[in-house]
């Protein structure tokens, strides 16, 4: 068995590769350079997906007088936070502070909205993160944010819903997770295994990387694009047999109908990561205890390999006027027991700072789940390597989400839609002057 922390490791381009491949490539903001001298406290924005950042923002506020920070959820749905970080930077306009998902940061490296950190000293509380997490947020010798958190993936199922439905273990395999969601919709109209999400484009990207599939490699000073490979129209048609049969529903995730699914027992499981442990406590508050995690079905009978969704890390963003109090923020925010504290146990991180790896809501077993110690089923498995983020995820994760959702409203099938997936992110690349074959 091999710990997490030892078998992720994502494969992001050195810095200047990604440079040499980017032919036009946004420099990075001037105003990035250096604070200015303001008289009073220093005033920051923090954008981030939890309410509780605000709480954060709070905690440090009161102990460092010098510096305000204003912690604002942002909404995170497809397609929706990542151009308005990168819309609100070019305008002039963007936060000081940003949560950014490990597979965005070459897209904002790109475009010139991060700060590379190691000018403000970042390196010297490396050693305070894991080393795989930390490794997600630099490129070359660059450090683009301190690591918050990490996603790796497994199921989280209704045992209850599941023993009614006659299933006594959960699915180890893709092809039992199939077979259960008959007998799962056998006990009724409305229930269902789980959902498919045709616009969770990051979902969707985690289950093909977990079936073999590499949409984007470096091949001499051009980007190689397969987003079309067999293995990804394999997992596309595993999904699209199941909606075709009416076996799965097609409601969004996060949707108040995906949370009144989930409350009543009748959508019975969620391939989610670590950090969904604690959407499920939000959404299925009237199933406590009867929810357990097992790890993700296998295309292979025996295997034991997961895939990311999400983690992320906080990033002094490109355009700020006061990089170094804010990189002095962000180093306590991942840094600081108490804020850790509520993003573990309030946030639902699974941490990537060493000593938050040991709070109890971490090590500890939880009633909700059976009492089962949840993060240890997480991070057991294993990662199919080759995996690189390209450098316009925004528009990958656009084009996708509308393809998908056009490809189940209009019955043309997944498959169909990652074909034209394919040419759409090619020539996308090649607008942006960007190398490509295909």
């Amino acid at each position: 068995m091999l710990h997490w922390s030892r078998s992720w490791s994502r494969r992001i381009p050195p810095v200047a590769l990604v440079a040499a491949l980017l032919t036009v490539l946004t420099a990075t903001l001037s105003a990035c350079g250096g604070s200015s001298a303001a008289s009073g406290p220093v005033n920051l924005t923090f954008w981030g997906f939890n309410q509780q950042i605000a709480d954060q923002a709070n905690l440090f506020n009161q102990s460092h007088p010098n510096i305000h920070v204003t912690g604002i959820k942002q909404d995170s749905g497809p397609n929706q936070y990542y151009p308005k970080v990168l819309t609100a930077v070019k305008a002039g306009n963007g936060p000081d502070v940003a949560l950014v998902e490990y597979q965005y940061i070459p897209t904002l490296v790109s475009n010139g909205a991060l700060v590379d950190l190691s000018k403000y000293g970042a390196n010297d509380v490396k050693s305070q993160f894991a080393d795989t997490a930390w490794s997600q947020a630099t490129q070359g010798s660059a450090v683009y944010g301190y690591p918050q958190d990490t996603g790796p993936m497994a199921l989280f199922y209704n045992s209850d819903t599941f023993k009614k439905a006659g299933i006594s273990t959960p699915p180890a395999t893709w092809d039992e997770f199939a077979v259960d969601a008959a007998k799962i919709h056998a006990l009724g109209p409305d229930y269902y295994i789980a959902t498919f999400p045709p616009q969770s484009t990051g979902w969707n990207q985690a289950l093909m990387w977990q079936a073999g599939a590499i949409w984007f490699a470096i091949q001499g000073d051009a980007w190689k694009v397969t987003i079309n490979s067999d293995a990804s129209k394999k997992v596309a048609n595993y999904w699209q047999n199941l909606v075709d049969k009416g076996l799965v529903a097609t409601v969004a995730d996060f949707s108040n109908d995906w949370n009144a699914g989930l409350d009543s027992g009748k959508i019975a499981s969620w391939p989610s990561a670590v950090w969904g442990q604690g959407v499920i406590k939000g959404s299925a508050a009237h199933q406590a205890g009867k929810w357990a995690v097992a790890s993700l079905p296998q295309w292979t009978a025996g295997g034991n390999v997961t895939a990311p969704w999400g983690g992320s890390a906080i990033s002094v963003v490109g355009g700020t006027k006061h990089p170094k109090e804010a990189e002095e923020f962000v180093r306590w925010y991942l840094t600081n027991s108490d804020s850790l504290k509520i993003g573990v146990k309030d946030i639902g991180w699974y941490p990537s700072n060493k000593t938050a790896l040991g709070f109890p809501e971490v090590t500890s077993p939880d009633a909700f789940y059976n009492n089962q110690v949840v993060d240890n089923v997480f991070i057991s498995g294993t990662l199919n390597p080759g995996w690189t983020w390209p450098p316009n995820l925004t528009a990958v994760n656009q084009f996708m989400g509308d393809d998908f959702n056009a490809a189940i409203t209009n019955k043309t099938g997944l498959a169909a839609a990652l074909d034209k997936l394919q040419g759409q992110v090619v020539q996308d690349l090649k607008d942006q002057h960007i190398n490509v074959v295909s």
